[in-house]
């Protein structure tokens, strides 16, 4: 009996655990108001930067967790991604949170996630939103890993080449 206790307990702690570093984007570099990065850049702990230039966040505006977030458009449409550890043939849940810079256009700001091969998108729109009351919503996705490594990458959708993009933060990925 004791042995399948402590089986279940650990199961659960193995479906827990967050796979992703530094989720709420606290670790690196003081970002002041707002710190543009290139594509390439690695200096937010467990990220790199993609596609195009994004903004670290930090005084800018409220964050959802902690006191840094990311505009995935700092000079365009730019990402960020992670790649960690999976077990081919599992589900694996991706939570995060999802508001937008509303101090630019476009009013609705699309968000593209994909790993394994997989995607999907979300929509936020800032209307009614300041730096201050940011509505940060929470979203869930999920995924099938296809190999023992996977990379889970967030993206700009906004065509318009402006800098204020979709805003994230809090990024878990837990074991379905």
């Amino acid at each position: 009996m004791t042995v399948s206790t402590e089986s279940t307990r650990r199961n659960r702690a193995t479906r827990s655990r967050n796979l992703i570093i530094n989720g709420s984007f606290q670790n690196g570099p003081s970002p002041g108001q707002s710190l543009k990065l290139n594509p390439g850049s690695t200096v937010i702990q467990g990220w790199v930067v993609t596609r195009a230039p994004i903004d670290y966040v930090g005084t800018l505006w409220q964050a959802a967790n902690g006191d840094r977030s990311l505009d995935l458009d700092g000079a365009g449409a730019g990402g960020i991604a992670q790649t960690f550890d999976t077990v081919p043939g599992e589900s694996y849940v991706v939570t995060f949170s999802l508001a937008g810079n509303p101090l630019g256009a476009p009013p609705i700001k699309l968000l593209g996630v994909t790993a394994a091969g997989q995607s999907t998108n979300f929509a936020f729109n800032i209307s009614g939103r300041t730096p201050t009351n940011m509505g940060w919503e929470t979203k869930r996705w999920m995924f099938m890993a296809q190999s023992n490594k996977t990379t889970l990458e967030f993206f700009s959708l906004n065509t318009s080449g402006g800098s204020w993009g979709p805003a994230l933060d809090s990024v878990l990925v837990v074991l379905a």
